[in-house]
């Protein structure tokens, strides 16, 4: 089973999509409790709708002078520097964002980075969405909260085509 670090814009974005369930079917989902703090602030109904399937993790202590130094960068919130650190510290398979910055951060730290569109693509591919239900959830995923280029769109609508020619 995969082990999943995620930060707070995949489970925000799926969550307005109606399609969290589709990050219980990668693996072990963990968040750091700083990124559960800011699900909570940014979605009320967070609290009582959480899904018992994400684990919420302290980060170690030991990690802190790394989560200075990230966001020390300017470049990263508390919650985006604890995801990265708790991703590295429990060697995780996958590190999920969807922050430029955060991407590019925890690339050169050797993660493994995903974002909300490559859940998206994972579950077309791995046979947990239909070819109707995925090119749904593209549209529903242009309709949220993150800013994703028309251009992005266009090929991923390709790529679904294409995974269920």
């Amino acid at each position: 089973m995969k082990l999943i670090v995620c930060d707070t814009g995949p489970i925000l974005h799926l969550k307005e999509m109606g399609l969290i369930d589709l990050l219980e079917k990668t693996g072990r989902v963990i968040i750091p409790e700083v990124v559960n703090s800011e699900l909570s602030e940014t979605d009320p109904t967070w609290r009582e709708q959480k899904p018992s399937w994400i684990i919420i993790e302290k980060l170690p202590s030991s990690e802190k002078f790394r989560v200075d130094a990230l966001c020390g960068s300017a470049l990263l919130d508390i919650g985006e520097a604890e995801a990265i650190s708790l991703a590295q510290s429990l060697k995780a398979h996958w590190f999920l964002t969807d922050d430029a910055s955060a991407r590019t951060f925890a690339d050169v730290m050797g993660l493994e980075v995903h974002g909300t569109l490559g859940i998206l693509l994972w579950a077309a591919a791995e046979g947990y969405l239909r070819h109707v239900e995925a090119r749904d959830a593209l549209k529903r995923l242009s309709h949220s909260s993150l800013w994703i280029s028309r251009a992005i769109l266009e090929e991923a609508d390709k790529a679904i085509d294409k995974m269920f020619e």
